[in-house]
């Protein structure tokens, strides 16, 4: 391997690092995304089976909880995610919430794949870079 290749394998080692950082941080967000549809999930799935006028505290985000009375209409307001909101029953809003959860795990999945064998590919890389990298100072030693 000459210098050149040497500094080309340096800089696609780099390259594949920074796709698996890129992939990290996409799961994260996935995962944040899966947390918070969850919770929602959660939240309606409970709300279905609460009494009408009974005391709940509703989950308001960061932790945060406002005490409400609740109104058994068995309905609630969902996003569409793109400014606009609709009314669908408390059911419909579980199985879309299930749905959507599902879909972010499969996509977790191919990441999780997709960054398997980026390390695979980081780990060849590497143990090429640093074989060549004891064979030039091998004879500069001697």
């Amino acid at each position: 391997m000459n210098e050149d290749e040497f500094r080309q394998a340096l800089a696609a080692l780099e390259n594949l690092k920074a796709q698996a950082e890129n992939l990290s941080a996409q799961l994260q967000l996935i995962q944040d995304t899966i947390n918070e549809f969850s919770r929602a999930k959660e939240t309606a799935s409970n709300y279905s089976r609460v009494e009408d006028g009974a005391e709940v505290m509703v989950p308001v985000g960061g932790g945060v909880f406002l005490p409400a009375r609740a109104v058994k209409t068995g309905r609630g307001v969902m996003s569409t995610g793109v400014g606009y909101s609709f009314e669908q029953s408390l059911s419909r809003i579980v199985e879309t919430m299930d749905t959507r959860i599902k879909e972010l795990v499969e996509a977790s999945q191919k990441i999780y794949d997709r960054m398997s064998e980026l390390q695979r590919q980081i780990n060849s890389l590497q143990s090429v870079i640093e074989e060549e990298a004891t064979r030039e100072q091998g004879p500069q030693q001697g």
